[in-house]
């Protein structure tokens, strides 16, 4: 038997694939529905510290990009990660300018000078791959996030498109669970009330 491990592997390659599968079109149409369905929910209007992952487009990971632009307007303070990979830890920098952002040598935008954070974070806004109703979350596997929302007090939302909310994902123990997933068809909160359209 495959441990839970290579499962999830598996799962991520097959995830990544068809993510990537989605025509560009369609892609920006559904997350433009996924971003306008979490600037409606009370926890979103509510948090003035917002953490938001910068989506890798290439991945087709739902886009985040109008959402940081819109945030820096609005007066919200909107907070970006940033790798260290020397410690496998994720550190943190409030984002001015969406123009701050560099690519690190993983491709992934991060802001070229780091701004540390001040206030406590409110909202998390996580990257994933796929989750599943029990609200477990599949990453891309190198375990930043699941150290970061262990140690975090804040609101923690996966943004995914539609197909890929399974039944079931592999979990291991250091796994973080996710309290709201959205998506363009509806919005799951972890007490399992379906605030869905």
């Amino acid at each position: 038997m495959k441990s839970v491990s290579d499962q999830k592997s598996e799962l991520r390659a097959r995830m990544l694939k068809l993510r990537k599968s989605i025509d560009e079109e369609d892609w920006q149409a559904r997350s433009e529905t996924i971003i306008n369905e979490l600037k409606k929910i009370p926890e979103f209007i509510n948090s003035d510290v917002i953490h938001c992952y910068v989506s890798m487009n290439d991945r087709k990971e739902v886009n985040t990009h109008s959402l940081l632009n819109d945030l820096i307007s609005s007066g919200k303070k909107v907070i970006v990660p940033v790798t260290d990979f020397e410690t496998g830890e994720l550190k943190h920098s409030e984002l001015r300018s969406f123009e701050d952002l560099k690519k690190n040598k993983w491709g992934v935008p991060e802001p070229d000078e780091i701004h540390p954070q001040k206030q406590k974070t409110d909202l998390i806004l996580v990257p994933l791959l796929a989750a599943d109703k029990d609200f477990n979350r599949l990453g891309y596997g190198k375990g930043f996030y699941d150290r970061f929302l262990k140690k975090e007090n804040a609101v923690k939302i996966g943004l995914l498109f539609d197909e890929f909310i399974l039944d079931q994902i592999p979990v291991e123990n250091f796994d973080e669970k996710l309290d709201i997933l959205i998506t363009e068809k509806m919005i799951l909160r972890c007490n399992n009330s379906d605030l869905g359209s």
